[in-house]
């Protein structure tokens, strides 16, 4: 029995304008009360150091790595704890929308950048093109951010590499929340992952005739695509403790092995060659926007 205790945080939008050093405040008053819940880690939600800062949020990306990444990695060592800080970085003439992983003792693990941006963030966020997956203290662990979770193909990439459990930081709240909330459960079924989402809140909550159309709702799915852990419409963290050595069975959809273990026979019967071919020709046609 390995059990993890996972974290993921529904931040509050206040109704004025924040700046980056309001949100920083915030992000590490939110791991101090994920370390009061003994989380082993905590995942903060998308560009988080420029939610709701009313400018050209490029011109808030981080020399990476620099103030905003010092912040984060004081804010681990002094609470103990893995946090996941995804704000926009740059890196020579590029700004990437990256999540920065980093250990109990502030050390940076690695990042991911954002490989699938939006039509519209394509027009300043360069993409990015690496899958990692990273070790911790407690397991494996991967990202994917916002639009990313349109694309499936992402957290079966992730299962194959051996991640355990897979963090969705993002500032979405639609097309519906039931859209949402359903491909979250594919991606947890389809590859036997856990799933935390981390978001953004209003308070009051949820209101959209109010004006107040963040869903917050951060929350945490298992493997059978069960949510364990939710904030509701509210702000706050939500954790849950999970057991990473769980047999997780899949109602004998597979059955290569018993008991039937979804990723190890996923891995062995997808057919990656003729995926990969088909990608491949369909490369040589495509239109790139970015």
């Amino acid at each position: 029995m390995r059990i993890a205790r996972i974290g993921t945080t529904s931040f509050l939008v206040e109704d004025y304008h924040h700046t980056p050093a309001m949100n920083v405040e915030r992000a590490v008053g939110y791991i101090g009360r994920a370390r009061r819940e003994r989380a082993d880690i905590l995942c903060l939600p998308e560009m988080v150091t420029t939610a709701n800062v009313p400018a050209d949020l490029t011109y808030f990306a981080e020399e990476y790595p620099g103030e905003f990444t010092r912040a984060f990695r004081r804010a681990a060592r002094a609470n103990n704890i893995n946090v996941i800080a995804p704000y926009l970085v740059r890196s020579g003439r590029k700004v990437y929308n990256q999540a920065t992983v980093i250990d109990r003792k502030g050390k940076i693990v690695g990042f991911y950048r954002k490989v699938q941006p939006t039509a519209e963030e394509s027009r300043h966020v360069a993409a990015g093109s690496e899958f990692p997956v990273f070790e911790l203290d407690f397991g494996r662990c991967a990202v994917m951010i916002c639009m990313d979770i349109y694309f499936p193909e992402i957290p079966r990439i992730y299962a194959f590499k051996g991640a355990e459990v897979l963090f969705w930081p993002t500032v979405s709240h639609g097309p519906t929340q039931e859209a949402l909330r359903t491909q979250l459960t594919a991606r947890a079924i389809d590859n036997s992952l856990v799933v935390a989402e981390s978001n953004l809140a209003n308070h009051p909550p949820y209101a959209a005739y109010s004006g107040r159309f963040r869903p917050a709702t951060a929350r945490i799915l298992d493997h059978n695509g069960d949510i364990i852990a939710q904030t509701g419409r509210r702000e706050g963290i939500a954790v849950a403790a999970v057991d990473l050595d769980e047999v997780r069975l899949t109602s004998s959809c597979v059955l290569v092995r018993e008991p039937d273990r979804m990723k190890e026979d996923l891995e062995s019967i997808t057919r990656l060659d003729l995926y990969a071919r088909e990608y491949a020709r369909l490369a040589k046609k495509q239109k790139r926007y970015y």
